[in-house]
C-alpha cells in the first residue's frame, strides 16, 4: 500500500482541485483578516466601545472552517474520481493492487490534503490575523483545543466524502453529490442548533388579550425523547460541530470527537464493504 500512498501523494500535489482547495484556504484567511483589520481602523471609536471580540481574531478565528466545509467535497469528488475517468483504478487491480489497499490509499492522501488546506488557513489566523487585529479572550489552550477538534471533524467529513466519491464514477457526480450531501447536513444543522437553543419561556412577551407584559411558555419548545433524538442528531453530524468550531464553543469536544471516531470507522468500513462489491468495468 506503501507504493499506492506515495504514487497518491504525487498525484495530489499536481491536482487541479486540490491546488484551488488550498489557495481558497489561504486566501480565505487572508481577505477575513483584511476586511476585520479596515473594519475596525475605519469605525475605531465605534469598536473601542463595544465588547472587544468584535474587531479582534476571537470571532473569526475559526468561522472560516464553514467556507472549507463545502471546499472539501469538491476537491475529494475530483481526486478521487479522476481515477475512474482515467482508468487508474482498473490498472491498479490488473498490477495485483487489492481493492482495500486502493481505498485506503484514497482515504488517507485525502484525508492529509484536507487537513494541509484547514492547517494552512488557522496558521494564517493565528499569525497574521493576531498580529494585524490581535486577540482578547481565546487561550492558547482553547485554541489548541479547537484546532484539534476542527481537525478530527474533518477527518470524519473526508471519510464520507471518500465513502461517497469511491462509489460514484463521474467527477461531477461526485462532486456535486457530495457537496448537495454536505449542503443539506450544514442546514439540518442549523435548523437543529435554532430548534434546540429555542428558550422555553419568552419573557416579557406582549399579551394582546390581557394588554399586559407576562412570561410565556413557547409551544414549540422541545421535551423528552423528542428533544433527545434532536440532540442525538445534532450531535452525530460533522457539519454541526464545524458549526460549533465556528462559534468558538469548547463545551462538548470530547463528545463530539467521539461521535467523529465512530463516523470514521463505520463510514470507511461500509466504503471498502461496497467498494469491493462494486463493478468497475
Amino acid at each position: 500500500m506503501n507504493k499506492l500512498i506515495s504514487a497518491n501523494f504525487a498525484r495530489l500535489f499536481k491536482n487541479g482541485a486540490f491546488i484551488l482547495y488550498m489557495i481558497f484556504s489561504g486566501g480565505l484567511s487572508l481577505v477575513m483578516i483584511f476586511m476585520r483589520y479596515v473594519e475596525y481602523h475605519k469605525h475605531m471609536e465605534y469598536y473601542n466601545n463595544i465588547d472587544p471580540t468584535y474587531h479582534t481574531m476571537d470571532s473569526i478565528a475559526f468561522i472560516g472552517l464553514l467556507y472549507l466545509l463545502f471546499a472539501v467535497p469538491v476537491f475529494v469528488g475530483n481526486f478521487v474520481c479522476t481515477e475512474y475517468s482515467d482508468g487508474t483504478i482498473r490498472n491498479k487491480l490488473i498490477v495485483g493492487h487489492k481493492r482495500i489497499d486502493i481505498y485506503l490509499a484514497n482515504l488517507i492522501v485525502c484525508t492529509a490534503g484536507t487537513l494541509m488546506g484547514i492547517l494552512l488557513h488557522l496558521l494564517i489566523n493565528f499569525t497574521l490575523g493576531i498580529a494585524l487585529c490581535g486577540i482578547e479572550e481565546l487561550t492558547v489552550s482553547e485554541i489548541l483545543k479547537l484546532t484539534l477538534f476542527g481537525l478530527i471533524a474533518f477527518i470524519s467529513l473526508t471519510a464520507i466524502m471518500v465513502m461517497v466519491s469511491m462509489l460514484v464514477k463521474s467527477k461531477a457526480g461526485a462532486s456535486v453529490t457530495t457537496l448537495i450531501a454536505t449542503f443539506i447536513m450544514f442546514f439540518v444543522a442549523i435548523s437543529l442548533n435554532n430548534t434546540l437553543t429555542a428558550p422555553e419561556y419568552y419573557e416579557n412577551s406582549f399579551n394582546p388579550e390581557t394588554m399586559e407584559t407576562e412570561t410565556i411558555k413557547n409551544p414549540n419548545y422541545l421535551t423528552g425523547t423528542k428533544r433527545k433524538v434532536y440532540q442525538t442528531i445534532y450531535d452525530v453530524m460533522p457539519s454541526s460541530h464545524t458549526y460549533e468550531l465556528a462559534m468558538t464553543s469548547t463545551e462538548n469536544v470530547g463528545k463530539f470527537a467521539g461521535y467523529d471516531g465512530i463516523i470514521l470507522v463505520v463510514t470507511t468500513a461500509l466504503g471498502i464493504i461496497l467498494f469491493r462489491k462494486k463493478d468497475l468495468k
